[in-house]
């Protein structure tokens, strides 16, 4: 190894500043895995509770809109209740006779393959 290679050759901690490696650094034992865990816990607590914060409006919000799409889907039902009974066959026959129609009782059809026609 070259001279100029092993001189600039610096390990992470002394780059930092640090007089020792950051793992070193560690308290060892009970109390700071304790510390360590203690710290984690009360990190992971609050984004939990962040989460239902930020997650509860939306929740409401969405229990509103599907409200309203069953009430939306109740009113189309209604809706095209109302167009069927509009068109059934009775209606139409109520509506027919209202605008001075006649209805007919005998009727009587023209084949038209037969070829024949009707003359004045």
């Amino acid at each position: 190894m070259s001279r100029y290679y092993a001189l600039a050759m610096t390990r992470p901690h002394q780059k930092f500043g640090f007089k020792m490696p950051i793992a070193r650094q560690i308290p060892r034992g009970a109390m700071g895995w304790g510390l360590l865990m203690g710290a984690l816990t009360v990190v992971m607590a609050c984004l939990y509770v962040y989460q239902v914060t930020t997650a509860a409006p939306l929740s409401d919000r969405l229990q509103q809109m599907n409200k309203k799409v069953a009430d939306l889907q109740q009113q189309i039902t209604v809706q095209e209740d109302q167009v069927a009974k509009g068109y059934s066959m009775h209606e139409l026959t109520q509506r027919a006779q209202g605008l001075g129609y006649v209805e007919v009782k005998n009727p009587s059809y023209i084949n038209p393959a037969t070829g024949v026609a009707l003359r004045r």
